[in-house]
């Protein structure tokens, strides 16, 4: 007559441990500027400022699209993960290229597309956020 309701382990498909991945991003990016901090204490070299500023934006540019595809529940480690890597060498080698062939202000390039892509990332997280915060508010 009576049957004890299944535990969630039981059941087939179900999840036993859910992680947040939005939170990778952010701790990824945390660990390399603790990374750098540590190499560089004193400061970083003026050669390598230009090199390292662009090579930051490039990673903030990837954390917002990461946190963004975590909240869209599209986040894949793979893709992150590469696009960090790839979009900073992008950049930096846009700076150097842009060195060698004697037109300094190359890097201008990357620092409008990155940073229109960083506030675009950060509106719909911001909306993202707003319509979770608000639908939670009226019920």
């Amino acid at each position: 007559m009576f049957s004890p309701s299944t535990p969630a382990v039981a059941v087939p498909n179900t999840p036993r441990h859910r992680t947040n991945k939005v939170w990778w991003p952010i701790l990824g990016f945390l660990v390399g500027f603790a990374g750098v901090y540590s190499v560089w204490r004193e400061g970083v070299p003026f050669a390598a400022a230009d090199y390292l500023s662009l090579a930051v934006l490039a990673g903030l540019d990837s954390v917002f699209g990461g946190i963004r595809a975590g909240l869209d529940r599209t986040f894949r480690s793979d893709v992150f993960l590469s696009g960090f890597i790839v979009n900073m060498i992008l950049a930096v080698l846009l700076v150097y290229l842009g060195a060698v062939i004697g037109v300094r202000d190359l890097w201008l390039a990357a620092v409008v597309t990155l940073g229109g892509r960083i506030f675009l990332n950060l509106s719909v997280i911001r909306r993202h956020w707003l319509e979770r915060h608000t639908a939670r508010g009226e019920k």
